[in-house]
């Protein structure tokens, strides 16, 4: 890290921002302000620099907080903003940042070197606008991760309404379930990941200690906030917080109507598929019906058909007698057993 310590003479160097790839057990930030005094402490590792006779009541980096940058280390992807003691933590899921008042190191991980671009670009955009270095730090990082999500989001949308376009047509509908189900999937994970970040800035918004504690460079020139951080303003910092904010609410709000869109569709196509299991269990159920009306007309017809002597057989219209009781019995039990399973709320319509 670069800065001008209190102690020595040197100049200090205008703000830099450093991008690195891998996590190589950064220096922790410390007090440029004051003597340098070990503190002591339970773990091992980079110990934590604290001015004793100020007595701060803003808590130093530990290595806890170091950890959370660090895909190695880290037990979930819910981002975070941590304010210590001269230092911004950022861990904003692919980027991980640790902020001072005139130095932002920058972690990525392997396969995004195309946000290297954008954040130099808006980290020199937002530096000639930005009343600190620590806040333009920010803005950069907050406006890649939006820039991002965004870029997503386009890429996801019009793959998700092209789907739902070919799942309402029935010729295209069941071979587009698979493409349908991962670009589900897809907006599922992107709505997770926005939301979690308008999580992190909304309970940043609702910390009033956590917003003081951003004005790393005040506190440095004005060591005497520090016992009172209340004693100024935060519009600064509140003003470019939430103009994130309502971009990731705007991201978020798409992403919820492209995923209630496909279960929508999703619910359509299952009432079309139950529309034609329905139509098939009622003409399978007629054809059941006919052939057991079938049955018993039939046992007669195998009565007669038998190749045994009888006198019937010389009986004067008989033939006619029993081949007209036949059909009417066919006729008459089928239309009995369609109006019982009416009357029992079962249609037997073949319309569809």
């Amino acid at each position: 890290m670069r800065g001008q310590h209190g102690d020595s003479g040197e100049q200090a160097r205008s703000p830099s921002v450093h991008l690195r790839r891998r996590w190589k057990q950064p220096r922790v930030p410390s007090l440029p302000y004051a003597p340098r005094t070990r503190r002591p402490h339970r773990y091992s590792g980079p110990s934590c620099m604290l001015n004793r006779s100020l007595n701060l009541n803003i808590q130093a980096v530990h290595m806890r907080d170091l950890r959370k940058l660090d895909n190695m280390f880290s037990t979930s992807n819910e981002p975070s903003i941590t304010v210590r003691q001269q230092a911004i933590l950022v861990n904003c899921d692919p980027v991980r940042a640790v902020i001072t008042r005139d130095c932002c190191l920058v972690f990525l991980p392997d396969g995004a070197d195309s946000l290297v671009y954008h954040l130099k670009t808006n980290m020199q955009q937002h530096l000639a606008e930005a009343t600190a270095f620590e806040f333009a730090a920010v803005e950069a990082i907050l406006a890649t991760i939006c820039r991002l999500f965004s870029a997503e989001c386009d890429r996801i949308v019009p793959k998700g309404r092209l789907a739902l376009d070919k799942m309402t047509k029935d010729d295209s509908m069941l071979s587009e379930l698979e493409n349908l189900r991962s670009i589900k999937n897809e907006m599922s994970a992107l709505e997770s990941r926005v939301g979690g970040m308008r999580r992190l800035l909304m309970a940043f918004l609702e910390n009033e200690e956590d917003l003081h504690m951003m004005y790393l460079t005040k506190l440095y020139h004005e060591p005497a906030l520090v016992h009172d951080l209340f004693s100024f303003d935060t519009e600064d910092a509140e003003s470019f917080l939430e103009v994130y904010l309502q971009e990731i609410y705007g991201t978020q709000t798409r992403v919820a109507l492209m995923a209630n869109n496909i279960l929508n569709t999703e619910s359509i196509v299952m009432l079309k598929l139950d529309s034609k299991r329905n139509f098939l269990l009622s003409v399978d159920l007629s054809l059941t019906l006919m052939g057991t009306v079938l049955a018993l007309p039939t046992f007669i017809v195998g009565g007669f058909g038998m190749n045994l002597n009888s006198t019937v057989q010389e009986t004067a219209y008989l033939f006619w007698i029993i081949f007209g009781l036949c059909i009417a019995l066919i006729v008459v039990g089928f239309v009995y057993a369609q109006q019982y399973l009416k009357k029992q709320g079962i249609n037997m319509s073949w319309k569809y």
